[in-house]
């Protein structure tokens, strides 16, 4: 019997999965469960479209971080935080913080998971690395006292 997972299955399979198996596993287990539906061909052409556009939007998704990779290459963000006499800071500047610089700076949202950095405890000029999926780009960051 063909079914179609809706969710993932230990050792069965992932979901959106087509899979061809025993009539009384599907029937009695997966599907009374909700955890797969029967793959009829309008439930195949269903998932087929959900693909395309899941598919479309990781498209789009990836030139809108391409063209903010592009905008931030030449730029440069600074960060002004509060420095002791001998110009050591007060707290690390970590991800949260380069995220909130760059879109006051820049107006571009950059989400803090898309920001790969240590936090950095000391002043002057860093780069930071910017990637999504397989897209890199790197912006510098600047760091000043108040």
């Amino acid at each position: 019997m063909k079914v179609i997972l809706t969710q993932d299955v230990p050792k069965v399979g992932n979901r959106d999965e087509v899979l061809e198996l025993s009539e009384g596993y599907a029937q009695n287990v997966l599907i009374s469960k909700g955890k797969a539906i029967l793959a009829t061909p309008k439930a195949l052409a269903d998932l087929e479209n959900r693909r395309s556009s899941l598919n479309k939007k990781k498209e789009d998704e990836a030139k809108t971080f391409s063209e903010l990779i592009s905008n931030l290459n030449d730029k440069k963000v600074i960060i002004k935080v509060k420095t002791n006499e001998k110009g050591n800071l007060f707290k690390s500047v970590g991800a949260k913080d380069v995220s909130v610089a760059i879109k006051e700076s820049t107006g571009l949202i950059i989400e803090e998971g898309n920001i790969i950095m240590d936090h950095l405890k000391e002043k002057g000029s860093h780069k930071v690395t910017l990637k999504r999926g397989n897209l890199k780009g790197e912006c510098e960051i600047i760091i000043e006292s108040i």
